[in-house]
């Protein structure tokens, strides 16, 4: 019954956190639904925060295993805190673009930590099946996204520099103005984000390899974790703090550069490690 019960409290609390990740990046996006996802997004994470107590306690019990001992159930306990932390705060700071930061990393982390207490509570090999094929899929769209949005940054960099010198010549004549490539990265990041959100979500449930794989999944993981944190903070910076043009396109490409590192792990790993760090 116990385990059941922790079943179903894990499945309730990612259904809230998955719904508060989507109405805080409708409302970070801008949208006309913005102000509705704005409400919403806030509700739906207090709702996650409440079932993702109660499924520490009861998955702790069925576990045998205190919240705070090991690293998978410690970032779940981590990420309640930020989420009541956030909670907290919004009543009195407008930080309410944060929420898109701490939704999908709360879902994240409520994933890895299914791993905790010797594998009782973690999802089988058909699971496994059935989401890798979703994995792969969004992450490469993912980063299909985040290279032209890169690009677009990248172009943005030279066309400025290029006005600066008043050397628009040849090809640079031809080269869009400086907003509609600034607005171009912002959307193409936008797009990206989710479908990176997902993919590290997804990837959760192979985390445990990270323990027993050696450097390569470690690497994996931190490139991978790394592009995800920079290219939430400029999109938090860009809707919180106004950041436009220059720095969002040095920030964008410094994601971009995690995301290449990344890749040439999976190029340079040993065939047995770069298993590890792709496949359950």
């Amino acid at each position: 019954m116990t385990y059941a019960l922790a079943t179903s409290l894990f499945y309730a609390t990612a259904v809230a956190y998955a719904c508060a990740s989507v109405f805080f990046l409708v409302h970070l996006a801008g949208s006309r639904f913005g102000a509705t996802a704005a409400k919403l997004a806030p509700r739906f994470l207090v709702v996650g925060a409440g079932l993702h107590a109660w499924h520490i306690v009861v998955a702790s019990e069925v576990a045998r295993v205190c919240p705070v001992e090991g690293i998978h159930f410690a970032m779940s306990v981590v990420s309640l805190l930020a989420c009541v932390a956030y909670l907290t705060l919004r009543r009195r700071w407008r930080i309410d673009v944060v929420g898109s930061f701490v939704a999908p990393l709360a879902l994240s982390s409520l994933l890895a930590s299914r791993f905790v207490g010797g594998g009782e509570l973690a999802p089988g090999p058909r699971v496994k099946g059935a989401l890798l094929p979703l994995h792969v899929a969004v992450n490469m769209f993912g980063v299909a996204l985040f290279s032209l949005a890169a690009g677009a940054a990248l172009t943005y960099l030279v066309q400025e520099k290029q006005l600066k010198k008043k050397r628009l010549e040849g090809v640079f004549q031809r080269l869009p103005p400086l907003d509609q490539l600034d607005r171009v990265e912002h959307r193409l990041l936008l797009g990206s984000f989710p479908l990176l959100t997902l993919g590290i979500v997804t990837g959760t449930l192979w985390t445990k390899k990270i323990e027993i794989g050696g450097i390569f999944p470690m690497l994996h993981a931190a490139f991978g974790y790394s592009a995800w944190f920079i290219c939430a903070a400029v999109l938090l910076l860009r809707a919180g703090a106004g950041w436009r043009g220059r720095r969002a396109a040095y920030g964008t490409i410094a994601a971009f550069g995690f995301t290449v590192m990344l890749l040439l792990v999976y190029l340079l790993a040993p065939t047995s490690d770069a298993a590890v760090a792709m496949h359950p």
